[in-house]
Parts: C-alpha cells; structure tokens; sequence
C-alpha cells in the first residue's frame, strides 16, 4: 500500500481532562483518598501518552508526513490521507469512522492493560511492525460494513458502524413504535431496539440475544430488548437478521425518543411521528486486522 500522508486522531486520557486540565476537586479528592474509582488513572495516563509519542516516533522514522487532530475537534469528512490511525480505545475509532466515507483505519489500543479494543487491532509495541506490513502489502486488511440512517431533519447521518439504538430519551420509560420490514408493520412496546451491521454483532446487540455474524457479511440485525407482551398477545418481529437490499423503519409512537448512534456522542431526538430508516451502506471501511 502506498501511503503519502497520515492522519493521527487521538483522545485526552480522564486524567488529562479532569486532573492537569479542569483541576475537577471530585477527581482530586478521590486522588488524595486513593480511591479505587481513580487508582490507576494516573498510570493509564502515562500509557496512553506513551503509546501516543510511540507512534509519532515510527512514523517519523520511517519517513511518513502525518497530521494530527483531537477527537473532539473533527468536523468535517476527512479526505487527503491515505491511512487514518486512532489513538485511545474503540470509542476513538467510532467517532472516527464517522468522518470517512471510505478509506483504511488502523486503531491503536493506548491502554491494552485495561481497554480491550475490538477495532484497535495494534498497540504502541506492534504497530511498528503492523505499519511496515502494510506499506508492503502483507499486511491483512478487513472489510467493514456500515449502515446508513435516515433522519427526519438531516440532510446525511454518519454512517454507523457498531450499532444504533432506538429507545424512550427516559431509561425507566416504556418505548412505543411501529415496526415495518419488507411491507409488514407491527406495534410494539419495549425497552428499544438494537440494530447493528455484522462488525458490531460481537457488542451490545449479542448480549441482547442477536446472532454473531461473519465479520465481513454484509448482512445486519436487530433484536427488540424486553418487549411488552400483553396477555395473550405475541411479536412477529423480535429479532432478525436482513440481507443488504432490506430497510428497517421505525414510526416514534413517543413524544421523546432518542436515536443512538455507535455510543453516546451522537444523538438524534425522535418525535412522535418521526420515521426512521435504517438500511446497509454501499461505503464500507477497510481496517488494519
């Protein structure tokens, strides 16, 4: 793979944020106290600065020009580069990919000791290696399907690559909804959906009972979580998994409904009549495996 420019996306450790930024009296406090709510901290901190400094150092030296963005600070569609590489855990490479209509990732687990980071297949002792394998075509590269959601309001929604869920913007209130696939429309009442493509079928979706499908399917889910079925009454449509030219749409039956979209950062409010489309993309990501 011929790679001209990179760009380095990373995140602030909490330690970063609360302690050597915001000086948050909370944070220092349970410090002092050493409480285990912040006992290694301090220590991932340093982890993730090391791994952060680790891969500027080997693109350096292997003679790569690289940018570098704060998570936070992405707004618009990143083009230019061949190869986009995150820095942090799976949330950093998330909110990244939303800003790609194609291209390669690699993620950078920045704390393997306590992260697990599904889509940051690299760490600051492999990456090295794991660059120089790509820069020589041997490195594996994995197709990642994504889906494509429709808002009412929005022009273009980030393409979602874990998963979306539909539910009550209240946790404790009840979800109401009309659910249509393939011409069939159903009522139903539950705690929310969880839709996912087959790289997020390993994450929430599974726990909620959906199927692990093949990581380069381009094949996506959803599983209805705790319906409500009245006495005697029964769904159609609790989970399923659809084929690519398939469409889920959602009708809000609520005054305030939330649309997650890979994790909290992007949310969509959803009013009653709102109606939702959720269909498989024709832009995949390809990610360093």
């Amino acid at each position: 793979m011929k790679i001209r420019k990179v760009l380095i996306v990373y995140k602030k450790s909490s330690y970063e944020t609360h302690v050597m930024e915001e000086r948050d009296p909370n944070y220092l406090r349970l410090l002092r106290e050493g409480n285990i709510a912040t006992r290694s901290s301090k220590r991932l901190h340093r982890e993730h600065r090391a791994s952060f400094e680790q891969v500027q150092r080997d693109l350096r030296e292997l003679g790569l020009r690289f940018d570098v963005r704060l998570r936070y600070h992405l707004k618009k569609p990143i083009s230019a580069y061949d190869l986009v590489i995150t820095i942090g855990g799976d949330g950093t490479f998330l909110e990244t990919s939303h800003y790609l209509e194609s291209g390669v990732m690699l993620g950078i687990n920045s704390a393997p000791s306590e992260s697990v980071g599904y889509y940051c297949r690299a760490n600051r002792r492999n990456f090295r290696g794991r660059l120089i394998g790509l820069l020589r075509g041997r490195q594996r590269l994995q197709k990642l399907a994504r889906l494509e959601v429709e808002v009412p309001g929005r022009r273009r929604s980030p393409l979602v690559l874990n998963d979306i869920l539909f539910t009550n913007r209240n946790p404790a209130g009840t979800t109401r909804y009309r659910l249509r696939i393939a011409g069939v429309e159903e009522e139903q009442k539950s705690s929310g959906i969880w839709i996912a493509p087959a790289p997020g079928s390993t994450a929430a979706i599974h726990s909620a009972g959906g199927k692990v499908l093949p990581l380069g399917s381009d094949k996506f889910q959803f599983v209805v979580r705790e319906a409500y079925l009245p006495r005697g009454q029964r769904y159609r449509f609790l989970k399923r998994v659809l084929g690519k030219g398939q469409k889920i749409r959602l009708l809000s039956m609520m005054d305030d409904a939330a649309l997650y979209l890979d994790g909290p950062h992007h949310v969509y409010r959803i009013r009653r009549g709102d109606v939702v489309t959720i269909r498989a993309a024709g832009s995949p990501l390809y990610a360093v495996w």
